[in-house]
């Protein structure tokens, strides 16, 4: 944490608790892109209904769980190996 960081989080402290909250409330909704989780959940059911209607219209079709567990298994062998020098 910068000295800077460090002195407002030392101010902060000294405020009550409902203005910490508040303020911590809006340091947290100012990382990322500022979605709620009501809006992030939203939109996640939104792109599992997508994807389902693609699968219903065949514009993309599923992959057996077989295949998706070997192609894993087969990454993280590959991971494990070692690096060949040069």
């Amino acid at each position: 944490m910068s000295d800077e960081a460090r002195r407002i989080f030392e101010a902060a402290m000294q405020l009550p608790d409902a203005e910490r909250a508040a303020l911590a409330s809006a340091l947290k909704d100012s990382v990322g892109d500022g979605a709620s989780l009501e809006e992030i959940e939203a939109a996640w059911i939104a792109e599992a209904q997508r994807r389902r209607e693609d699968l219903r219209a065949g514009r993309t079709s599923t992959v057996p769980w077989e295949d998706v567990r070997r192609e894993i298994f087969d990454m993280v062998e590959r991971a494990r190996e070692p690096r060949a020098a040069g």
